[in-house]
């Protein structure tokens, strides 16, 4: 029997945090357009302002280091006749939400949420309104998975569940801080599972989302998605909107794949992705015609790198199944498997070939001699 919304929100809300990043934006136009911008940019810096005698009294209470909404980080080219002026992209504000993985500050994300920030450009704000200077340890852009470290202890982290138990069905709350609104909790169901939306632009993309109508907007990127038992199922991480806004359709990262890159990132550096080297296409009812098979359903290997143990197990037309007994329907679920694997590891593959159900082992290859 699973917990209460109350008691899930009682209990999870301490675990989730605000992410604030500052992050450069790209400037667009001609040189004149840019050193007009930075003109305008002194002239308002010169103007008087009614507040600078209250913002000067009340800066003296503010935490060091916490930017305000209104700040900005504003340059402009630098040009022949001025010299010391220094030419660096305007920074903005980012807003988005984090977990918190450990006891001593590890705080999982979305790698989008502090895209285009440095290191001390990220800061993170707990649900008791402690702030933190973050320090970025990693983030990977195939997943959309990033980790941060604050000098803190004794967190209230999140107790991370199994997501290959999610059905579609079960009830699911989304905790995060939309609009700058925290520890915002929205209630739903899952929808759907293993959805692919075309949202990370990586070479080496993995979504396999878990889809939910519980509500999701901007500044939930990188909160949590939990069950009823209080455990976290996943990171939530995009919406598909007309509006810009919540329109009932929310995907997340399943959590098994966001705490295997976060290990990794946390462990390694890095994450250590494992993959066939076989090219692939998701079974339709064409090829499932020409290959005789009982249902449109499983993934075509279309083609086998020479250099990868798959080219001494696996054929072109082969179909694959399953992963270590977990049943693979589309080429994104295969790769979801796949990547929860470290290159070196071995997976079992089921698989059908000439109309027989036959199982390969197969050890993993690295991401890097494919890039």
């Amino acid at each position: 029997m699973g917990m209460t919304f109350q008691a899930i929100s009682s209990e999870l809300t301490p675990s989730v945090v605000s992410v604030e990043a500052m992050v450069e934006v790209d400037f667009f136009g001609s040189r004149r357009m840019q050193e007009e911008w930075f003109r305008d940019r002194e002239q308002e810096d010169e103007r008087p302002n009614e507040l600078d005698d209250q913002q000067q009294e009340d800066g003296e209470n503010q935490q060091d280091g916490g930017p305000t909404d209104s700040q900005q980080e504003n340059q402009a080219p630098e040009s022949p006749e001025e010299p010391r002026r220094s030419y660096r992209h305007p920074k903005v504000s980012a807003m988005g939400s984090g977990v918190v993985l450990s006891q001593d500050g590890f705080i999982l994300t979305n790698a989008h949420v502090i895209d285009g920030a440095s290191q001390g450009d990220v800061r993170v704000t707990l649900a008791d309104n402690r702030e933190y200077d973050a320090v970025i340890v990693g983030t990977d852009p195939s997943t959309d998975i990033a980790v941060l470290k604050i000098q803190a202890k004794d967190l209230s982290a999140v107790t991370v569940g199994d997501s290959d138990g999610v059905t579609v069905g079960d009830w699911v709350l989304a905790i995060g801080n939309p609009f700058r609104l925290r520890s915002t909790v929205t209630a739903g169901i899952v929808s759907a599972l293993s959805r692919q939306v075309e949202i990370i632009e990586d070479a080496l993309s993995i979504e396999s989302f878990i889809q939910t109508d519980a509500a999701i907007n901007t500044g939930n990127s990188g909160g949590a998605l939990v069950n009823l038992r209080g455990e976290l199922v996943g990171i939530n991480t995009a919406i598909a909107s007309r509006s810009g806004s919540y329109q009932g359709y929310g995907f997340a990262v399943p959590s098994n794949l966001a705490l295997k890159v976060a290990t990794d990132i946390i462990e390694l550096g890095e994450a250590q992705r494992g993959l066939l080297g076989v090219t692939i296409a998701s079974v339709n009812n064409a090829i499932a015609e020409e290959l005789a098979l009982e249902e449109v359903a499983g993934v075509l290997v279309v083609g086998v790198v020479e250099t990868s143990d798959a080219y001494n197990h696996l054929q072109t037309e082969d179909v694959i199944v399953a992963v270590n007994d977990v049943s693979v329907r589309e080429s994104n679920q295969l790769q979801e498997r796949i990547a929860l694997h470290r290159p070196g590891e071995t997976v079992q593959l089921t698989l059908l070939r000439n109309g027989q159900r036959i199982q390969r082992s197969v050890t993993l290859m690295g991401s890097e001699t494919l890039r």
